[in-house]
């Protein structure tokens, strides 16, 4: 279970990174994308859907982190 908690925040992470990326490159004009080749950029920002796709799986690990924080808090008050 611990795994799997770590691998959601690791998640949450990622995705919050590329959604931040697209608002710092398209709003701001500084950010990750800016800082990578234009070869590597190119390919995120040619894909503007992704930063939706982005949004939707941190959602996704931050609801389904919730159930497997309370089966920890279980595992941990049996065990």
């Amino acid at each position: 279970m611990r795994i799997l908690d770590l691998a959601l925040s690791a998640v949450i992470i990622l995705s919050a990174m590329v959604f931040s990326a697209y608002i710092g490159h398209y709003y701001f004009d500084f950010g990750l994308f800016t800082a990578l080749p234009d070869s590597v950029a190119r390919v995120f920002t040619s894909l503007p859907a992704i930063q939706y796709v982005a949004v939707g799986v941190a959602a996704s690990a931050l609801i389904a982190k919730i159930p497997v924080g309370r089966a920890i808090k279980r595992q941990e008050a049996v065990g």
